[in-house]
């Protein structure tokens, strides 16, 4: 059995995604946000609403998970939840002007995050990491759809 210290693509991978996450944390703690939040605010859109249940799946967490989440960024009062004019069982999500400038400023940090991620990465090799972690992300997919049969 190999150790922990050794590399795999699942340690690199765990491993890159760690270092992602402790430095997104870093950038957004001033501002009081967790990357949860963050990624939950940055896509609810800017001129429109959302329901629940469609950001749910847009970023691929459950629904317990997204209210929990929501529920903290309404008491910052970055977002509002406004009833359904469609659907009364349906609540619509609201980013606030509060909301709408937090979006912004942090957004534009993290557009300088992700180029420093890919600096001496070429266009071609980006094209391909994608292509693999794609493959990766369906391998994913295919050995939990496995799993529930």
């Amino acid at each position: 059995m190999k150790s922990c210290d050794e590399e795999s693509v699942g340690r690199l991978l765990y491993l890159t995604t760690q270092a992602m996450t402790n430095h997104a944390e870093r950038i957004l703690k001033p501002y009081g946000l967790t990357v949860e939040q963050f990624i939950l605010l940055k896509n609810i859109p800017e001129d429109g609403a959302l329901s629940q249940n469609q950001l749910c799946e847009i970023v691929e967490k459950s629904a317990a998970n997204v209210t929990r989440i929501l529920d903290r960024l309404q008491k910052k009062k970055f977002i509002q939840r406004k009833q359904n004019p469609a659907d009364r069982r349906s609540t619509l999500l609201v980013l606030t002007s509060q909301g709408k400038e937090m979006a912004e400023k942090v957004h534009n940090l993290f557009e300088s995050f992700s180029e420093h991620l890919t600096m001496g990465i070429s266009g071609q090799e980006q094209d391909q990491l994608m292509q693999f972690l794609n493959k990766i992300r369906e391998n994913l997919d295919l050995l939990t759809d496995n799993s529930l049969r």
